[in-house]
């Protein structure tokens, strides 16, 4: 049997230690202490790298975007779920451009000429990237959309959200807006566990 390659065996122990860092915390919170209801990891666990394109043929690396807070969501066109928080996310984006934030909307294993009528007939301010094979939620487990991961400044995942959320609300910009801050801002709350 041959040697599973580097980058496979990454993506392998990533999965798994997702599963086990979300799997043993805590019960769900109620949503006035959690009001996203976010799942939390009990310790950050080191994004995995990926590299792509947008949509507009622009190559794009998880790894370029280091320093800054990236919200990664995982969609398709068909996902109901997906459609109706995507105004959400453009909002969020709009709100925090010029910040350290990153929006990457990865379009989970669809041709390339659906999500181009799809991003033809809506206006959003964030990237499209494509994943034509799902290589990428695979390797971040989303199986399930929408799928979101929070990834903060130092590459590390620190929240994940399973089905749509209002990304624009005031308690998410709040949020993004703690991670953003740097070492003198408020942390971001520590005591969120697994909700939903």
């Amino acid at each position: 049997m041959a040697p599973m390659p580097l980058r496979t065996l990454a993506a392998v122990a990533l999965a798994l230690l997702l599963t086990a860092v979300t799997s043993v915390a805590a019960p769900a919170q109620s949503p006035q202490d959690n009001p996203l209801l976010l799942d939390s990891p009990t310790a950050p666990v080191p994004a995995l790298d990926f590299s792509s394109k947008t949509l507009d043929g622009k190559p794009v690396r998880l790894s370029d975007f280091k320093g800054q807070v990236v919200l990664v969501n995982f969609w398709a066109t068909w996902c109901v779920p997906c459609l109706l928080e995507m105004p959400a996310l453009d909002r969020l984006n709009r709100k925090m451009a010029g910040q350290p934030f990153k929006l990457l909307a990865i379009n989970q294993a669809e041709e390339r000429g659906r999500v181009q009528k799809f991003a033809q007939a809506h206006d959003y301010s964030f990237d499209v990237v494509l994943d034509p094979i799902g290589e990428i939620g695979s390797n971040y487990g989303a199986n399930r959309l929408p799928m979101t991961y929070i990834i903060d400044r130092k590459g590390m995942v620190i929240r994940r959200a399973i089905g749509p959320r209002q990304w624009d609300s005031p308690e998410a910009i709040q949020l993004f807006e703690r991670l953003m801050g740097g070492p003198d801002a408020p942390p971001a709350p520590t005591n969120v566990k697994l909700g939903g």
